[in-house]
């Protein structure tokens, strides 16, 4: 069955094996403070590899310095990794992809030259270094004075990592970074991190060669609409944020759409914000950042094209036009699919978590939205999941992580079906 399936076997079984190699060092005796059982150091272990951000310890109490450092190196791996190992599976499937191939490689990669794949991985790493190393050196003149030499530059290295990775995991315990929500320098750092971490590797590279050789280059299409979504939604979300909790600062709204694009920090508890609020963080987290980055979710171009294909249908248009370019069917078909099989899995992920954790439906809507699309917001007590709780949310994680259609089309029958075969069109009623 899996014969032909070798290229969704791989992420599968090689993020899996990730995560055990993680949760095993985990429990290693110099990695923890107190003792930590198997289900919490798997659930710790799957977090980070995913760049989830949820949390069940409080880290700073839970873990040595060796232990965060585990964490730290695992949402790297996880992250950088992620994107490099799909750069490598793209150029060696020298194969024609079928649809299901095509959409489990098109959000990661958006190049058909084998020979810059090597050069695209190279400048993947090189951004990363650069701007977490940017972003660490930035924290270190806020927190080194605060915390001292050692503590505060390990703060500033961590979080920064953290942030730009879009993880959201922290070690300022269970009030994560509330104790610093009006202290602008820090929130500008963090947001400026958790922003270019949601764009995406390969618009980060566009802009730079446009920055760089602007005669020469110029701001691709997908790159547009990729920073233009983006700040769509982050404009309407903080006015909106602050219509439904009006007690909330520029700041605390800014750096709370920011995050609900796929990090976790935050500087204001989720519980306080009104329903309202919550419901769009959830959308949000659910639309998730760009394509190539580390962000989760649908991404916010097969937001776009959802939405510019029903402003297409409802002035009777013939082509979905975006920046004077045409989106073709296929693309239109992927979009479609992405968005079904990740709603779907929300709510299968809804329904196991009300038979486990008796919780609202809101907060349990919330939380499963924020497991799946690796973001690590909630509005729960994590602490009181109960085992089988934990095990789900393992799960969705996971699956958020390596993308539904990559389980989906493990499972599909490869088709036989004769190129050339047309069927007969029909109206349909709807």
């Amino acid at each position: 069955m899996f014969k032909h399936k070798k290229i969704y076997m791989m992420p599968i079984i090689g993020f899996l094996a990730m995560i055990l190699i993680t949760t095993l060092l985990l429990k290693l005796p110099v990695c923890n403070k107190t003792q930590i059982t198997n289900i919490d150091a798997l659930f710790e272990a799957t977090s980070a590899v995913t760049a989830t951000g949820s949390s069940v310890k409080d880290l700073d109490q839970q873990f040595t310095f060796w232990g965060q450092l585990i964490l730290l190196i695992a949402m790297q791996i996880g992250a950088v990794g992620f994107i490099i190992f799909f750069s490598l599976l793209f150029m060696i499937s020298k194969r024609k992809l079928k649809l299901s191939d095509s959409i489990f490689l098109s959000n990661e990669i958006n190049t058909n030259n084998y020979m810059s794949i090597k050069n695209k991985a190279k400048k993947i790493v090189q951004y990363t270094l650069v701007i977490e190393g940017m972003g660490a050196f930035l924290l270190a003149f806020a927190w080194i004075p605060r915390y001292g030499f050692g503590k505060g530059l390990w703060y500033s290295i961590f979080h920064s990592v953290s942030a730009f990775c879009n993880v959201g995991l922290d070690v300022f315990g269970s009030e994560s970074l509330c104790a610093f929500q009006e202290d602008i320098y820090i929130n500008c750092v963090l947001i400026g991190l958790m922003f270019l971490g949601a764009l995406g590797f390969f618009v980060l590279e566009n802009l730079v060669e446009w920055i760089t050789t602007r005669k020469k280059s110029k701001i691709q299409v997908e790159s547009r609409l990729v920073l233009c979504v983006s700040f769509l939604i982050v404009g309407l979300g903080i006015l909106l944020i602050k219509v439904f909790d009006s007690q909330m600062t520029i700041l605390q709204s800014l750096f709370c759409v920011i995050t609900a694009r796929n990090t976790g920090l935050f500087t204001v508890e989720i519980g306080n914000l009104s329903q309202m609020s919550q419901f769009l963080i959830a959308i949000m987290m659910f639309i998730g950042g760009g394509p190539g980055s580390n962000a989760g979710g649908i991404r916010v171009v097969v937001f776009a094209i959802l939405i510019l294909t029903a402003i297409s249908n409802l002035r009777n248009r013939e082509e979905v036009v975006v920046f004077y370019r045409s989106i073709d069917n296929k693309t239109i078909r992927k979009a479609t699919t992405i968005f079904v099989i990740d709603l779907l899995i929300v709510f299968i992920g809804m329904l196991a978590i009300t038979l486990t954790d008796k919780q609202s439906l809101l907060d349990t809507l919330f939380y499963v939205v924020s497991t799946f699309s690796n973001t690590g917001l909630s509005g729960i007590d994590m602490n009181h999941l109960t085992f089988f709780g934990k095990c789900i949310s393992i799960a969705i994680m996971y699956v958020g992580k390596i993308a539904p259609i990559t389980l989906v089309s493990l499972f599909l029958p490869v088709e036989n079906k004769k190129n050339g075969i047309k069927y007969p069109n029909m109206d349909w009623m709807l």
